[in-house]
């Protein structure tokens, strides 16, 4: 079996070198990016699987649980990773799937290429990326991870997919607009330094909704970094900003459950009845706009549907690793409230 160590004396580097590459710690110890690359492609050449890897896939070692890593931006919702958690705790439990082993990989958005050493060493018997931006998109695309690798967001043809339609989420909410007899309209999103996929998606599929129902749409953002502590903040100052443009809309989209609480609360302090003056759909599964008044209409992200099916495909490919890719496409399902009637 192909050591670190022969790796080290192909390449030129120390074995520590070599080490720290392939278990994803080649930042911390200052390693180039070309000296990373000529690491990771002789390992891949020799034929190098960690030794953690071989014990996890090693038949006599039945006990040994594979190991799935789950990569975990933080800008992404943290109800999903609990929930994640949550269902996979349950259904393992019940046997409704073999159990499995969860390591949590933290990256910063558009940063997954951080990640690439580790994620392309074999060291896990499988791969989930819950949400990335278009950084992350290109490197997904130009990276081959040999182990099975679900992503919860757009469509890459060697990986496997649970997701949403986004565009066609943000294109129902603009026909409910339209059926409401609206004319002017706006889409309300955070500032991200690197643009969600699925945001994007959504804001594309609602905003070329408009334009074919004749429709005049804005989309509302601030700036990346701009002065706000938090979420609600930012949506105060964007509903702020809505507010004082010469024509203001008579509908819109919140893309942000936070967002949308804060623009709630301007909204209401300057006497802005909704759905009379103002009809609002939120993106979001956030309870207290359940409760809020007046209740407010969301097209929910169906977390708990997407992690067990998520899971139950990663259970599958455990044991069907060549697998033909796997394309399951969830709807995001309206629940309308006070704020925008059916």
């Amino acid at each position: 079996m192909v050591s670190i160590y022969d790796i080290a004396k192909a390449v030129g580097v120390s074995a520590s070198a070599v080490s720290y590459v392939l278990s994803g710690r080649a930042e911390k110890a200052r390693i180039s990016r070309e000296k990373q690359q000529l690491i990771l492609d002789a390992a891949k050449k020799m034929g190098y699987i960690p030794n953690m890897a071989a014990r996890k896939l090693s038949r006599r070692n039945t006990a040994h649980l594979p190991e799935i890593a789950l990569c975990w931006s933080p800008e992404q919702h943290p109800s999903f990773l609990n929930t994640f958690i949550g269902i996979l705790q349950d259904m393992t439990a019940g046997g409704q799937v073999r159990e499995m082993r969860f390591t949590v990989l933290p990256y910063r958005n558009g940063k997954l290429e951080k990640l690439a050493s580790v994620l392309t060493a074999n060291y896990y018997n499988g791969v989930i990326v819950p949400a990335v931006s278009d950084n992350d998109v290109e490197f997904l695309k130009n990276t081959e991870i040999q182990v099975p690798t679900v992503l919860l967001f757009g469509d890459i043809p060697r990986y496997h997919l649970v997701t949403v339609d986004n565009r066609r989420t943000g294109a129902e909410v603009a026909e409910i607009f339209h059926r409401h007899g609206h004319r002017s309209v706006a889409v309300m999103q955070p500032a991200y330094r690197q643009m969600s996929v699925t945001v994007a998606q959504r804001n594309a599929g609602f905003l070329e909704s408009c334009e074919k129902l004749k429709m005049d749409a804005v989309v509302i953002t601030g700036e990346p970094g701009g002065p706000y502590s938090n979420r609600i903040e930012e949506g105060r100052a964007l509903a702020g900003k809505m507010l004082e443009t010469g024509k203001v809309p008579t509908a819109v989209f919140i893309q942000h459950d936070l967002v949308a609480l804060g623009a709630l609360d301007v909204f209401c302090g300057k006497g802005i009845r909704m759905p009379e003056d103002l009809e609002v759909i939120v993106y979001s599964n956030n309870e207290s706009l359940e409760v809020h008044s007046p209740s407010v209409t969301t097209v929910q992200y169906p977390t708990e549907d997407i992690a067990r099916e998520c899971i139950t495909v990663m259970a599958e490919l455990l044991d069907k690793p060549g697998a033909e890719p796997v394309r399951r496409i969830l709807e995001t399902p309206f629940v309308f409230r006070e704020s925008c009637p059916p």
